[in-house]
């Protein structure tokens, strides 16, 4: 998988314009084109810890929305299908958004916690 993914953002990113790559492996070099990032990505061992992997503003995987046959959350948090239970969290989003979602976040769970917290009060 971490080779896969070395090959396709290296063809991605000459796809796009990159003069030059180097991928997140601790024995890669500098690449000036997709066909010498291809033949040394290739050759490269794939052994624990040499490989970096991460990752960034995770978001999705309950998505929010009226369509049950795509959304498990609805708009105030509440699981579609366990009563009591609530995500607030930017899982809720269908996908990353593909910018920090921080203010989104902070703005969606202050106004479903502030619902939840009234709703509880009652």
């Amino acid at each position: 998988g971490a080779k896969r993914s070395h090959l396709t953002m290296a063809e991605m990113h000459f796809a796009a314009g990159a003069k030059e790559i180097r991928p997140s492996h601790s024995h890669a070099g500098y690449y000036k084109s997709w066909k010498e990032a291809k033949e040394a990505i290739n050759k490269l061992a794939y052994d624990p810890v040499i490989t970096g992997l991460g990752s960034a503003h995770v978001m999705g995987g309950c998505a929010m929305g009226q369509d049950e046959s795509q959304c498990v959350v609805n708009s105030d948090g509440s699981y579609k299908y366990l009563n009591g239970l609530y995500i607030i969290d930017g899982s809720v989003f269908p996908t990353s958004l593909g910018v920090n979602p921080q203010l989104t976040i902070y703005g969606m769970s202050a106004r479903n916690a502030t619902a939840l917290a009234d709703k509880l009060k009652a």
